[in-house]
């Protein structure tokens, strides 16, 4: 799997989030992959303390799974697709010249972004009427969340840390 499919895996929830939002409650908490996210991201802040975004990625997700919990899935799908975007362009920036252990957390928070997009598909999965609704309001972001959420993909990052 090349970078930038790797990248793309974190926006699936997206489509999930459109999804849940046709059926009027709060989501699942991913307080957890928050966790792993921000753990990850103070660890970079320490390899790369002028990046900025960095911060960024930290609030996107603490405000996603806010938003996402409480049912205000709006402003959450708004959270999630900046998330997605800001985590690709950290990694994109620095993941080039990175070292290992920094390709590495980079490699932790993608996943992590992956992680929330496929439980927010699983949550759209279990309503397939408000699947529809959602794929007809905001089809891009239901076509991300199918490509971060992908069976295989999961497959083969799993693989990949095996080794």
């Amino acid at each position: 799997m090349n970078r930038r499919t790797f990248i793309g895996t974190g926006a699936v929830g997206v489509a999930s989030i459109a999804v849940t939002s046709q059926i009027n409650c709060g989501g699942k908490s991913v307080s957890g992959t928050v966790t792993l996210i921000t753990g990850a991201i103070t660890e970079l802040k320490l390899l790369f303390p002028s990046a900025s975004a960095l911060d960024k990625i930290i609030k996107l997700a603490t405000d996603f799974n806010a938003d996402w919990v409480a049912g205000k899935f709006d402003s959450a799908r708004t959270f999630f697709e900046n998330l997605d975007l800001t985590v690709q362009q950290v990694m994109n920036d620095l993941g080039v010249s990175a070292s290992p252990r920094a390709k590495l957390l980079l490699a932790s928070v993608g996943i992590a972004v992956r992680v929330i997009a496929s439980l927010i598909s699983e949550q759209g999965a279990a309503e397939p009427r408000a699947a529809r609704a959602a794929g007809a309001q905001a089809p891009a972001t239901v076509s991300r969340v199918k490509q971060l959420s992908n069976a295989a993909d999961a497959d083969t990052i799993l693989k990949a840390v095996q080794k």
